[in-house]
């Protein structure tokens, strides 16, 4: 374990030693579906601090002990490195196009150093690739980011004094927010509110209205045993409630956003730093939560699993859905996502899909615009010519009456 990480978990022993000394007061309730034991899907992994999981139930997580963001294709499958040498990976979020934003920067360090003279960096990477990229430098810190349909990415730190907001074009805005330790970060259904879990303080979750970040409220406190939780990542299912890591008691807990009120849905579990909902069909599927934590393990929480319209928004995955789509629309998907290059040219069979939340997929048949002008239909077989060198293809085509851009990435044998 890092030292940074040392002092941090630290500082959690120590709130947990103040609630112990606290008055009785009643203990934080567990949900209506219980609390069943959690189920380990991988062990043996360093201090884990962030997860995520894309359209097609791939599960990614920040290793801070190596210094990487890796990947596991399913419970059962072994952990693939991504990125490394990433200097304090903090959190996780998914862009337009797939790609993988991870934080660079959280540790106590560069989040008091933050306050100051902030040194933390966005990156992005590309799964297909591996191209790593600096999309914005000089933020505070980055333990948790969440990004917004319009673009937006939120970055958060659990030693500073407020979230910093990187613009779609890269523009830092320091201190967008004021709020104290935040740490897990999550955007309702409606792009509304940004809902912010705090740490290195009385337990709480504020809430930030995104169109004026000057309204900040506290939104739900958890009774008083609860007060020294140290809360950690936070997600969001369908229908608005929070699911937050609560480190110190080694639980997570929901709360209903109608009617603010914390119940425990998961307990038992050692140092829990991030959760993180599935989608898709297979593999980290959607409906099922999962946990990581500072202990190196990787859990599935079984009595949070939800279905229907609670079933957790699908993260962009390589095609999100535009503002103009509404909060509900499915996800549009151009497959495939990667495609091999041989004597400088790709021969591939382009198809758009209507991914919903549920994971069921419908194809659809639209015109699509090539490199160079040239059209084709959606799945008919094509050949395009490619310039050396090129890591990507990209195809424009209208959905919806909405003009949108995917990329296909390139490898060469």
């Amino acid at each position: 374990m890092t030292p940074i990480r040392t002092v941090r978990r630290s500082l959690l022993a120590t709130a947990g030693l103040l609630a112990l000394a606290a008055p009785a007061a009643q203990a934080i309730d567990r949900c209506p579906e219980g609390a069943a034991p959690a189920t380990p899907v991988l062990t043996g992994q360093g201090v884990l601090e962030s997860a995520i999981v894309d359209a097609d139930g791939r599960l990614y997580y920040t290793d801070t002990t190596a210094r990487e963001l890796r990947r596991l294709d399913a419970p059962g499958a072994a952990p693939e490195t991504i990125a490394g040498g990433i200097d304090a990976p903090g959190g996780l979020a998914i862009d337009e196009r797939g790609r993988i934003l991870v934080g660079q920067g959280d540790g106590l360090v560069p989040g008091l150093q933050g306050n100051l003279r902030p040194v933390a960096r966005l990156l992005r990477v590309d799964p297909a690739t591996r191209v790593v990229e600096t999309v914005a430098a000089g933020l505070q810190m980055v333990n948790g980011i969440v990004r917004a349909d319009d673009g937006a990415v939120y970055a958060s730190s659990d030693v500073g004094f407020g979230i910093d907001r990187v613009g779609p074009d890269g523009t830092v805005q320091l201190r967008w927010a004021s709020v104290f330790s935040a740490n897990g970060l999550a955007i309702d259904r409606a792009q509304r509110h940004l809902y912010a879990a705090q740490t290195f303080q009385p337990a709480a979750i504020t809430r930030i209205d995104l169109r004026d970040s000057s309204q900040v409220r506290t939104f739900a406190t958890p009774p008083l045993d609860g007060v020294a939780a140290g809360l950690d990542g936070m997600t969001i299912d369908g229908a608005d409630r929070l699911y937050v890591a609560a480190q110190v008691p080694g639980e997570v807990w929901r709360v209903d956003t109608a009617a603010p009120r914390f119940c425990a849905i998961a307990t038992g579990l050692r140092t829990p730093s991030a959760v993180a909902f599935g989608h898709g069909r297979s593999g980290f599927s959607a409906g099922r939560l999962f946990s990581v934590g500072f202990d190196g393990v990787i859990a599935e929480l079984p009595s949070a699993r939800v279905t229907g319209a609670a079933l957790a928004p699908v993260p962009a995955a390589g095609a999100a859905a535009t503002p103009a789509d509404g909060p509900t629309a499915p996800r549009v998907l151009l497959t495939p996502a990667r495609v091999t290059v041989r004597g400088g040219l790709v021969r591939f069979t382009p198809r758009l899909v209507l991914l919903a939340a549920d994971g069921t997929r419908r194809s659809v048949t639209r015109r699509l615009v090539l490199p160079g002008g040239r059209t084709v239909r959606s799945g008919r077989a094509v050949t395009v010519r490619v310039a050396p060198g090129a890591r990507t293809l990209t195809v424009r085509f209208v959905l919806r009456g909405v003009r949108r851009t995917r990329t296909i990435a390139l490898r060469r044998p």
